[in-house]
């Protein structure tokens, strides 16, 4: 059952951004002094605005980022930069993290490029095609038998014992500084989107997908610092089946849920972040899940567009903001959402595709060959 949270709160300050403003302008000089690391597109979708009666759609596309097919890549490079600012003189020990398969990818592929080796651990059930992809850029996986959080743990315990640095992009108490850095990377897709949809005003309205939440983090603040009670409508996205920020956020405190199975795949994750907490209660403004139906529907609308519009590759979780869009602006579920947030014709709306076909099996039986 698709389900909406609705923040009683005031906007107002932002009392803790978890991303400072510091550490954004940090972010904005890395990614500045590496003109070869091309931003990404900023789509505006016409035929789908005009298909949900809305002004301007506009879809930031993260499916080819840096060479990779997901936005991950972002924060892990500025990790692996502070974290090599940070380290002392010596060896380069080994990195390892746990990944539903994006983050891995960008953790093995940084390590490659910093001089490290990685070991990734995926949970039980990792799609073949994710695997090689992680193996592709030298890593060494490891399947474990347990879900993402489990496989969390699993990689915590066997980097202690081994001595390896874990680049992680979930929080637990004692790790967070390594996740903040990589939330704080995140926030440069959002820079890139402020020059691409100018002239155009600020949108309306913002859709990030949730996971563990640092996307959602990293925007919140970003658009909480930069417009303060003025930001845009924000929105969380996350599927029905693994609504771990919903939860959260209804009974004010991080929240473990039993996940079930979703074609979401990078999105099915049964605990917050703990870190987002202070974002999650403050600047967002609504959580809404939706159900694979919805990601089928946006994996669709993109790969066979209206006349104009170009043609997108999304995968499942990557398309779960847009789907989210499609579920306000058309069901009396959302009704509320819609309200609240003022939606109508003359409203711009920010959505991210976070990733591209990265089962290229599901997309194919989603979209068609």
């Amino acid at each position: 059952m698709e389900t909406v949270w609705l923040n009683p709160r005031e906007r107002s300050v932002l009392p803790d951004p978890v991303v400072s403003d510091t550490e954004v302008g940090r972010v904005e000089a890395f990614y500045r002094s590496r003109p070869k690391l091309k931003p990404t597109p900023l789509h505006r979708i016409r035929g789908v605005a005009e298909e949900l009666a809305l002004g301007e759609v506009l879809l930031k596309d993260e499916s080819n980022r840096f060479g990779l097919n997901a936005f991950k890549i972002l924060g892990v490079l500025y990790a692996f930069h502070r974290i090599m600012e940070a380290r002392s003189s010596g060896g380069t020990p080994i990195v390892a993290c746990a990944s539903a398969g994006n983050h891995g990818r960008a953790v093995a592929r940084a390590a490659r490029e910093f001089g490290f080796a990685a070991k990734v651990y995926l949970p039980a059930g990792t799609v073949p095609a994710r695997v090689e992809d992680i193996t592709g850029e030298g890593a060494d996986v490891v399947v474990t038998d347990f879900g993402y959080e489990g496989s969390v743990r699993q990689v915590a315990r066997d980097a202690e014992r081994e001595g390896w640095l874990i680049v992680s992009d979930t929080s637990w108490p004692g790790y967070n500084e390594v996740p903040r850095w990589i939330m704080a990377g995140y926030t440069w897709m959002l820079t890139e989107a402020q020059a691409q949809w100018a002239p155009l005003p600020v949108p309306d309205a913002v859709i990030i997908q949730g996971g563990v939440g640092g996307l959602v983090c990293a925007g919140a603040s970003w658009f909480a610092q930069r417009y303060g009670a003025n930001r845009p409508f924000f929105i969380a996205a996350e599927p029905t089946a693994a609504p771990c920020l919903l939860e959260s956020a209804r009974i004010g405190r991080p929240a473990v849920v039993q996940e079930q199975d979703t074609m979401m795949t990078c999105l099915r994750c049964a605990e917050i972040s703990p870190v987002i907490w202070p974002v999650l209660t403050h600047a967002v403004d609504a959580v809404v899940t939706v159900d694979d139906e919805r990601a089928a529907w946006a994996m669709r609308r993109l790969a066979r567009p209206s006349a104009g519009d170009p043609e997108v590759v999304a995968g499942a979780s990557g398309a779960c903001g847009l789907g989210a869009l499609q579920a306000i602006m058309c069901h009396d579920a959302f009704r509320s959402v819609r309200d609240r947030a003022s939606l109508g014709p003359r409203s711009s709306i920010l959505v991210v595709n976070t990733e591209g076909a990265t089962d290229p099996a599901l997309y194919r039986s989603v979209v068609g060959d």
